[in-house]
């Protein structure tokens, strides 16, 4: 099993880390007393409307001893099990939710809406954030208390989960199942006429309007014993019309995969990119840029635009170049399944590609969403721009995201200047890049000084919990395992992906809807 898709569930930045080549002397021999509070790097990605939502990644070794302990607690890989009322199911071989099951929830929405008069969307407000570790029923062996292991990962925090990893979902999933079954016995109670689901923090009522007072009610009212709230600025209410023309991009898909398909001919080579005109044209209908963003990774990331031979089927017209910078710009993301197959043709390899790259990845560094300038540093070394990186020297070094900064240091981007200013960041909570930092400079040649000024928590005082730090860092150091993953690998980790994407759409279909057309 991938331990990246644990360490990052979901979020593409897992294709960037590999702690799956990560040493440790004695996982299995490890106890809480060998550990201690650890700080997690924060890490943005953009949220809709132009907000972030901050990832906390825990510290490597206190979260391979939490997953040691954790993996064998009942429905751990199988959180489907849990409630009944969940909406989707992870798949830990991908990394991301199965394929499938979100048309089905989709489907079954719209039949519960030609039952009910509408569906109100309501949800829990900093749900993570707010969870109480004591109230989570966590199963223990012996004396060892597994919460220890949860809040080790958070400065032993005991209010609240770091959101990003597998382990917190499930833990989370857990405590959602116990607000899911007071709901149900409130409703019943009640006699409110009323079925629900929910998605981590987000729940779905279908009930009829003379009962949509009596059920937002009824959800504070769950809510409130067990200290959480409803985020009040966030009550969403749809009818079967409204929900139709708000889900399109099922519809979208369906028929830009039709008229390619029609339009196609695999006796030519100058096929148009009709996808392309399509995806501008449709995106421009959907209501907003959370679903244009979904509609775009989708498709790029799809069986059919996978397969496509476009070096020697296609051929690429001037209008295509331009709007596929839009879409570029539009979601990032995007860029990281489609540039591999753009990548050869000289519209992406001139000047102009390259003047894009250098203004996108300009004003990425100067926002606070550190996956997309992940996205852009990566695109940039796929097309060998690299002269755009050691212009931004400076920047980067400045910069919150410790990722971005690991590449520059493994890159050597950074003057002997700049080195010296990041040695002087001792602080703990930039551990990542100084472990990177410690790899990639002089520091490797004092070791264990190293180590003890970087990289030993500062909660690690006593001579047991700082020599299993010190051996775990001592040992992937010595043997130069970097956390980061070159772009030949990170190419091989988006593929891998989109292969088992693939795979799952056949298993989950029977055979692929999206046929070859090459």
């Amino acid at each position: 099993m991938d331990i990246n898709n644990y360490y990052n569930f979901k979020n593409p930045v897992r294709h960037f880390l590999n702690i799956n080549k990560v040493r440790s002397p004695r996982i299995d021999g490890f106890e809480l007393k060998d550990l201690s509070w650890t700080e997690p790097i924060k890490f943005r990605v953009r949220k809709q409307d132009d907000k972030y939502r901050t990832l906390k990644m825990p510290n490597i070794l206190n979260f391979l001893c939490s997953y040691e302990r954790f993996k064998d607690s009942t429905n751990f890989l199988d959180i489907w099990n849990i409630d009944t009322h969940k909406r989707l199911v992870p798949n830990l071989e991908t990394g991301d939710f199965a394929t499938g099951i979100y048309d089905e929830q989709l489907e079954s929405d719209f039949q519960q809406l030609c039952i009910y008069d509408n569906l109100l969307k309501l949800d829990i407000k900093s749900y993570y954030g707010r969870i109480y570790t004591h109230d989570i029923e966590i199963e223990s062996r012996g004396d060892e208390k597994y919460e220890n292991y949860i809040t080790n990962l958070n400065l032993g925090n005991t209010n609240g989960l770091i959101m990003g990893n597998y382990i917190s979902l499930y833990l989370a999933e857990k405590y959602l199942k116990k607000i899911s079954a007071e709901i149900e016995n409130t409703l019943e109670r009640n006699m409110i006429d009323c079925s629900f689901s929910y998605f981590s923090d987000d729940f779905y009522f279908f009930c009829n309007i003379k009962d949509n007072e009596k059920v937002i009610k009824l959800f504070d009212d769950v809510l409130e014993k067990f200290d959480l709230e409803r985020n009040d600025g966030k009550i969403e209410t749809w009818t079967y019309l409204s929900y139709n023309n708000y889900n399109l991009i099922e519809k979208y898909w369906k028929k830009i995969r039709s008229d390619c398909k029609s339009r196609y001919d695999d006796s030519k080579n100058d096929n148009k990119l009709y996808f392309i005109n399509q995806l501008i044209y449709r995106m421009s209908n959907l209501e907003d840029d959370k679903l244009k963003k979904t509609f775009l990774n989708t498709f790029f990331k799809s069986t059919y635009f996978q397969t496509l031979n476009i070096a020697n089927k296609f051929a690429v017209q001037e209008f295509n170049f331009h709007q596929l910078c839009y879409i570029f710009k539009f979601s990032p993301e995007t860029m990281l399944y489609a540039i591999n197959k753009f990548k050869h043709l000289d519209y992406f390899s001139g000047e102009r590609f390259k003047k894009f790259l250098k203004v996108r990845y300009s004003e990425a560094l100067s926002e606070p969403y550190n996956e997309e300038q992940l996205y852009y540093y990566y695109i940039i070394k796929v097309v060998g721009h690299d002269s755009i990186l050691g212009e931004t020297t400076d920047i980067v070094a400045e910069s919150n995201n410790q990722l971005l900064i690991s590449y520059y240091l493994k890159d050597y981007l950074f003057s002997n200047e700049i080195i010296s200013r990041l040695k002087l960041i001792k602080d703990k909570r930039y551990w990542f890049q100084n472990y990177h930092l410690i790899l990639f400079s002089d520091l490797k040649n004092d070791l264990e000084d190293s180590i003890g000024q970087y990289l030993i928590p500062e909660y690690a005082t006593k001579e047991r919990q700082k020599k299993s730090y010190m051996d775990f860092y001592k040992m992937n150091l010595e043997i130069g395992i970097s956390i980061i993953e070159d772009i030949d690998s990170i190419n091989h980790n988006i593929n891998k992906y989109i292969e088992l994407l693939i795979g799952e759409r056949i298993e989950a279909f029977g055979e692929t809807e999206d046929e070859d057309v090459d």
